[in-house]
């Protein structure tokens, strides 16, 4: 294969202060961009064959259940759907039970154990204790679970009273996941938090006390008035309560947002800029780092070793995921699905006896080796050999100078087959894997064009 691809699009800036400026923007890689969709005729049929396991699964499967109320609209959140009325909660929780029970005996749902179980939002702590309960059990009934498997229910600060935890606990769930965001009371009401940076600790505090399941906390940098000083507080006041774990993550501006709104028009202070959430994250790194933490993605780190971030490790690595609840968006071998959000009209399909089904994707012949590159920059650690496969000969040589350069740049080193992140290429790891899944895009394409013929293979190691 003579053609050559151009990697200098996706060259770093060199500098010395790479974790600022390598990039001018952030990059992400969104996960239907590199799917088809199927044809609405044709979804249905698919889908009954996905349950009665026509489609072979992936070795690791998960599974997300997906809440979409809240009791109010943060500024900076994008995921904000409804609030939860008189009612609702039991209403709804109705339907999710129903949707579980109704598939669970599938041969394709039942193929493979369950490793992690994740309850989402929205916000899963603003149903009421006891419908969150029947949640949680009619999962640990139906589905197959893993003897060691993680269930973990996300939540608000101020969802989680004495009732609330007792019911997630009788329910199954083994791990808290705290949307704290911040510790700071000016800086969390400017967002629309209710509770004081005091009462966050005392909650989180009496949780974690209790010894009872993993407890991980989730802190975002870059907010408006959040300096670098209250940063380094909100560090500081995570260590002393001593979760299992934290994630610490760049806020971002989603069009969606109320924040992005009122910014605009001048109704609040602008965000940390680019250069800055480089420096936040910096700061958050090093600290952990200095405390004993052990980083076990890009965005989490983990105080002790009960805490295993199963569900977010495996979901970047292309497991299964089966998905239930207004909204929720899951995988099943190659095809990626999601759920109507819309309350009418998921409540309608569960009614009709219908998977809810919004859209569904159908991932192309490279999709192994793009949840390798995916699971690989996750975790900071790639190895290069998965670079050599039939679908894209070729590639690593083709990707080497660009390898090259952002190690020049200070974003990664290379140690024989392994490249391994910099602080800098973890912050700007959307970047690296953006570019790592365009170029495996165009190198394929050149594999085909130069063979049309059906020979699998031509002789390149895979």
């Amino acid at each position: 294969m003579n053609a050559m691809i151009d990697v200098t699009e996706y060259f770093a800036r060199v500098s010395g202060d790479p974790i600022k400026d390598a990039f001018a923007a952030r990059r992400p890689m969104m996960p239907w961009a590199t799917k088809t969709p199927v044809p609405d005729e044709e979804i249905g049929g698919i889908w009954q064959g996905l349950i009665e396991g026509v489609e072979p699964p992936r070795d690791r499967r998960l599974a997300y259940v997906h809440i979409p109320f809240c009791t109010n609209h943060c500024l900076f959140c994008g995921f904000y759907r409804q609030r939860l009325h008189d009612g609702g909660s039991a209403a709804f929780v109705d339907l999710v039970v129903e949707e579980i029970q109704r598939e669970a005996q599938g041969p394709g749902i039942a193929a493979r154990p369950v490793q992690a179980v994740y309850l989402g939002g929205g916000t899963p702590t603003a149903l009421d204790p006891v419908d969150l309960q029947r949640i949680l059990e009619t999962l640990c009934r139906q589905l197959p679970l893993a003897p060691d498997c993680e269930v973990t229910v996300e939540g608000r600060v101020k969802d989680f009273t004495a009732e609330m935890i007792d019911a997630c606990l009788a329910g199954g769930a083994n791990r808290f996941s705290i949307g704290v965001q911040t510790f700071a009371t000016r800086v969390r009401r400017r967002q629309g938090r209710q509770a004081s940076g005091a009462q966050v600790e005392r909650v989180v505090g009496d949780l974690i006390a209790r010894d009872a399941a993993t407890v991980v906390l989730d802190l975002i940098y870059g907010f408006p008035d959040q300096t670098p000083a209250i940063w380094a507080e909100d560090l500081r006041i995570c260590q002393a309560l001593g979760p299992d774990g934290v994630d610490l993550y760049a806020l971002h501006l989603i069009p969606s947002a109320p924040l992005r709104q009122a910014v605009g028009h001048g109704k609040i202070p602008a965000p940390a800029d680019l250069p800055q959430q480089g420096e936040l994250y910096r700061i958050g790194a090093d600290a952990l780092d200095e405390l004993g933490w052990c980083q076990i993605s890009n965005s989490h780190w983990a105080r002790t070793q009960r805490e295993r971030n199963r569900y977010n490790r495996l979901i970047k690595q292309g497991a299964d995921c089966l998905a239930y609840g207004a909204g929720a968006g899951g995988s099943i071998g190659r095809y990626r699905y999601s759920l109507v959000g819309d309350l009418d009209p998921y409540r309608a399909a569960i009614r009709r006896g219908d998977k809810p089904l919004g859209t569904l994707h159908v991932a192309d012949a490279l999709a192994p080796l793009r949840d390798r590159l995916a699971g690989g920059i996750e975790v900071g650690c790639l190895d290069l050999t998965c670079l050599e496969t039939a679908q894209a000969p070729g590639l690593l040589s083709a990707l080497d100078p660009l390898f090259d350069q952002w190690s020049q740049a200070g974003l990664l080193r290379r140690d024989g087959s392994l490249i391994h992140l910099t602080r800098a290429g973890r912050f700007w790891s959307p970047n690296l894997l953006r570019a790592l899944n365009d170029i495996c895009t165009s190198r394929s394409a050149l594999a085909e064009s130069d063979c049309p013929d059906p020979i699998p293979n031509r002789g390149e190691p895979t």
